[in-house]
């Protein structure tokens, strides 16, 4: 995907205009290009394909609150919480902030140990570094969750162990 790249339409047909190479490519609307077809006269093709969300409503409430705590609330519902309530789900955010850092850690840690291994597999410092394991709570990993491949399933998983989450998670209905 070109970031540079601008699409723009008038009576005759689509421009497309390649700002970082300054190029044009014009598209007439007519009936022998089968794109423009396809996309404006017969309206076949979808724009969005929709994924199936990976939880149903209660894993979802529940998987959200261990993520993002009390702020998946609205401001009225949480003004009629007991503070009981409150203190419990943001208890439950603090330890699922940590589980998720640690996790982070290690998936980051597994995928530097592989690297180094790869370009150095002689190397007796790499081999050395290779044995050490283990993650420190005092480093916070800023890579997303998404630019280290985990999912919502693997997280969810990891919660589970942890007991951030249920044991029967996954059977919620």
């Amino acid at each position: 995907m070109n970031p540079n790249k601008t699409i723009s339409a008038n009576s005759k047909g689509l421009t497309i205009t390649f700002g970082d190479v300054n190029k044009h490519q014009f598209v007439y609307y007519n009936n022998s290009n089968k794109t423009v077809k396809t996309i404006q006269i017969d309206g076949k093709t979808k724009y969005q394909q929709f994924e199936k969300p990976e939880f149903n409503k209660i894993q979802q409430q529940l998987y959200s609150q261990a993520l993002h705590g009390i702020k998946v609330f609205k401001h009225e519902d949480v003004m009629q919480m007991d503070v009981e309530k409150i203190r419990e789900i943001e208890n439950t955010h603090l330890r699922a902030k940590h589980i998720i850092n640690q996790f982070k850690q290690e998936v980051s840690n597994k995928k530097v140990d592989g690297l180094l291994a790869m370009l150095f597999p002689n190397s007796p410092i790499v081999k050395q570094m290779l044995c050490v394991k283990g993650t420190d709570p005092f480093i916070k990993v800023p890579t997303s969750l998404k630019d280290l491949k985990i999912t919502p399933t693997m997280l969810a998983k990891k919660l589970v162990e942890y007991k951030v989450l249920p044991e029967n998670f996954f059977n919620l209905a």
